[in-house]
């Protein structure tokens, strides 16, 4: 299995970190970095946060769109917080009806 993400679609266009007119969120993963050490005050590695968005994309909670004319890869993060809100209920709801099912059967 590859460390790299898909192949791009086409698309010239360069992101940015504001939402476009479709209210898309598009970011580089650089500019990922600098929003998250700015809000958190933490220091976070490019490289890392890049191969946890390239297993995010692999599961459908981000989208890899492009890589940038500089080699840094663009993400549309528009629809990534309810993915992954929706994947924590799932798992709760999950865990917790399994809980109910085993106290039920003593």
């Amino acid at each position: 299995m590859s460390d790299r993400p898909p192949a791009p679609l086409p698309s010239p266009t360069t992101p940015t970190i504001a939402a476009d007119c479709d209210d898309r969120l598009v970011v580089t993963t650089s500019q990922l970095v600098d929003a998250i050490e700015t809000s958190l005050e933490c220091s976070i590695d490019e490289a890392d946060l890049e191969t946890l968005l390239v297993e995010l994309d692999r599961h459908e909670y981000v989208e890899w769109l492009t890589v940038t004319q500089s080699g840094t890869v663009a993400w549309d993060l528009t629809d990534t917080p309810d993915r992954i809100a929706e994947a924590i209920a799932t798992t709760v709801a999950d865990r917790v009806s399994a809980w109910i099912d085993g106290k039920s059967r003593r």
